[in-house]
């Protein structure tokens, strides 16, 4: 259940980033274009690390990255439990303020930021030490 929350609430941040970016913010407002940012680096950091179980996984050493996730998952619960409040409150305020042209323009953001951010980073991990090696680093650094 937590994990899937995660994903959705990592897929939705970046529209929020974009938002913050495109129109004057309100001095009223809790959201700001830092808070947004360092909200999106954590959902970049979940999708990163759901790519990276999915790209990693096998017979081998299922069971140690499914115990580092959990493990990561648990270390930083209070801070994942913030960060699914604040992005829920995001969207809520975007969803009172957007028109229909704005509020799918910022969902269809939403999916393509995190995905682009989290293949990056694999990408660089995977280019750099190998796809075994830079599995290896990752769930053992997690």
């Amino acid at each position: 259940m937590l994990k899937q929350s995660l994903l959705a609430i990592a897929l939705i941040l970046p529209m929020s980033v974009h938002a913050a970016t495109t129109k004057k913010p309100d001095a009223s407002s809790p959201f700001t274009k830092t808070r947004n940012q360092a909200a999106g680096n954590l959902s970049t950091n979940i999708v990163t690390l759901q790519k990276m179980a999915n790209l990693c996984s096998n017979e081998k050493n299922a069971e140690k990255i499914k115990t580092s996730v959990s493990e990561w998952q648990t270390r930083n619960k209070p801070f994942l439990k913030m960060h699914y409040g604040y992005v829920t409150a995001l969207i809520e305020s975007a969803q009172e303020k957007a028109t229909e042209e704005e509020l799918k323009k910022f969902k269809d953001n939403l999916v393509k930021v995190n995905n682009e951010n989290a293949n990056t980073i694999i990408k660089t991990l995977v280019d750099k030490d190998g796809k075994d090696l830079a599995c290896e680093k990752y769930f053992t650094y997690l």
